[in-house]
């Protein structure tokens, strides 16, 4: 017991370590850096895989859209960027909602009761939820977690949560990424003709 609460305590150190010495390179550093220290070829991957971590931490979710903006505000293509931030999210909620689908055996009995409330009011009004998923999606800069583990205990098909979520995933990051892309371009404009 006493190891497992040490391994633990350790992994949250490291975690919040990484955590604060990536806060300082961004704080520091400009998004040009940023992609000369990665790489333009390997940026895209790096997205995907911080994107599929925020997609499977379970209501704590990793702030991939800062590197999002970062990497597109750098000049790098935001269509590229979003899907590849999208898909990274959606390959996370996929393995989300099969631990709901499994919930009985994974998901603590008090988590299950709230979420059978949920799961009742959704199956009660089942042609509003693609819409409802797709909007969330699309609009919601939160995680994804609760609506697919809920679908998942409700036995709810995988497909229909994920095509509509997936669908808003792609939009809400696309159009972040040229948002970021834009944004920074028209602040640099702004600040140089302020000097």
């Amino acid at each position: 017991m006493n190891l497992r609460f040490n391994q633990t305590y350790a992994l949250c150190i490291l975690l919040l370590l990484i955590f604060i010495g990536g806060t300082v390179f961004f704080y520091y550093s400009s998004p040009e850096k940023l992609i000369v220290y990665i790489g333009a070829e390997n940026v895209y991957a790096l997205m995907f895989v911080l994107a599929l971590l925020g997609g499977l931490t379970t209501f704590s979710s990793i702030p991939y859209h800062v590197v999002l903006v970062m990497l597109a505000s750098g000049g790098l293509n935001p269509l590229f960027l979003g899907v590849a931030a999208a898909a990274g999210v959606m390959a996370g909620d996929a393995t989300s909602y099969f631990v709901g689908y499994s919930g009985r055996n994974v998901v603590p009995l008090a988590m299950q009761k709230n979420l059978q409330k949920f799961c009742s009011f959704c199956l009660a009004h089942p042609k509003i939820l693609p819409v409802v998923f797709f909007l969330y999606g699309s609009l919601v800069p939160f995680s994804n977690d609760f609506i697919v583990i809920s679908m998942g205990l409700a036995r709810y098909p995988f497909w229909r949560v994920m095509v509509p979520l997936g669908s808003g995933n792609f939009v809400f990051n696309i159009s972040l990424a040229y948002l970021a892309f834009y944004a920074y371009d028209f602040l640099q404009g702004v600040f140089i003709f302020l000097k």
